[in-house]
C-alpha cells in the first residue's frame, strides 16, 4: 500500500540509520497526514489510520471500525496470522451505501520507538507536547496496533455517491520564531 511504502522509505530507513527518534518522529508528524489526504485524493476515497487506542481523537475508530479492530484482535489471540488479515463490507450507515475496508497494521521494532513500552526521553517530550492526549504507547513487537481504514459512499438513498470532493492538506503549526522550530523547544534532560 502507498502508505507503507512511504512510511518505510521516509521513516523506517532513518531509524534503521540509527537518526535520532525526535527528529524522525518529528519527520512522521509533520507528513503523514499529508500522506493519508494524497491517498484520499487519488483514490477518491476516505483512507485513515485508527486505534483503539489513539495518538489523536480524531483517529477514534467509528462504531465499524471498533468491532471490526475488536475481532482481528481476538483471531490474533486465536492464533490466526495476522498479516493475513482483511476485512472489506458494504454495509448501510443512515441513508449512505458504502464500501468499507480494513487491514491491521502490526508493531514492528522501529515503530516502538515512538509506540514501544521503552520511548526515549526526547521522543517522550515531544509525544506530551504533541499529543497530550496519546493513548498509542505501550506496545510490544508483533501486536495490532491500529488499522488502515479506507470509506467509499456508493450511494444515497436510490441515487449514485455525489462527485468526490479533493481534501485540502493540512496546515503544519507555523515554526517558532525565535528558533525555527515547528513545535515548542524540547527542554534537554
Amino acid at each position: 500500500m502507498a502508505f507503507d511504502e512511504r512510511v518505510r522509505e521516509e521513516i523506517v530507513v532513518r531509524l534503521e540509520r540509527n537518526e535520532d527518534p525526535a527528529a524522525v518522529f518529528m519527520a512522521y508528524a509533520d507528513n503523514a497526514p499529508g500522506w493519508g489526504i494524497e491517498i484520499s485524493n487519488q483514490f477518491r476515497i476516505d483512507f485513515s489510520r485508527t486505534a483503539l487506542g489513539p495518538r489523536l481523537p480524531s483517529h477514534a475508530p467509528d462504531e465499524w471500525e471498533a468491532r471490526q479492530l475488536a475481532t482481528l484482535s481476538f483471531l490474533m489471540d486465536a492464533g490466526l496470522d495476522p498479516d493475513l488479515f482483511e476485512v472489506s463490507e458494504i454495509t448501510k450507515e443512515g441513508d449512505e451505501t458504502v464500501f468499507r475496508w480494513m487491514r491491521p497494521l502490526r508493531m514492528t521494532d522501529t515503530c516502538l520507538a515512538c509506540h514501544g513500552e521503552d520511548i526515549a526521553p526526547s521522543v517522550q517530550r515531544l509525544l506530551g507536547q504533541e499529543y497530550p492526549l496519546d493513548e498509542a504507547a505501550g506496545y510490544a513487537e508483533g501486536q495490532i496496533g491500529g488499522a488502515y481504514s479506507v470509506r467509499k459512499v456508493l450511494r444515497v438513498r436510490d441515487s449514485p455517491a455525489p462527485a468526490w470532493t479533493p481534501l485540502d492538506p493540512p496546515e503544519l503549526k507555523p515554526p517558532d520564531p525565535s528558533t525555527g522550530e515547528r513545535a515548542p523547544p524540547v527542554s534537554p534532560l
